[in-house]
């Protein structure tokens, strides 16, 4: 679980994992990602958002923890059932750093 998260109003999220290690995620980045049921399919798996139709100057409206493992982020485009897990933001981090 990260110490801080920013990103309220922006179009970018900070996860700070610790004093010496953070990820920055672009907000539009993260609306692609998103894996609800709204934008990828529970039963295929198959993506069911086309990137085109997500905004360019998308922002975070909202975030809000989900227990101990995931943050909810509400977006511009009025989306807001993605549930991120930190392990995963992490992880991507971690293969990137």
């Amino acid at each position: 679980m990260p110490i801080e998260l920013q990103g309220l109003n922006k179009d970018r999220v900070t996860f700070v994992w610790s004093e010496e290690s953070n990820d920055v995620w672009p907000a539009r980045v993260l609306r692609l990602r998103c894996t609800c049921a709204h934008c990828k399919s529970e039963d295929t798996g198959e993506r069911l958002i086309v990137d085109e139709e997500i905004p360019e100057d998308i922002i975070v409206t909202g975030m809000h923890l989900v227990g101990n493992y995931g943050v909810g982020i509400h977006f511009s485009d009025g989306h807001t059932t993605g549930i991120y897990r930190f392990s995963d933001l992490e992880a991507r981090a971690q293969d990137d750093g």
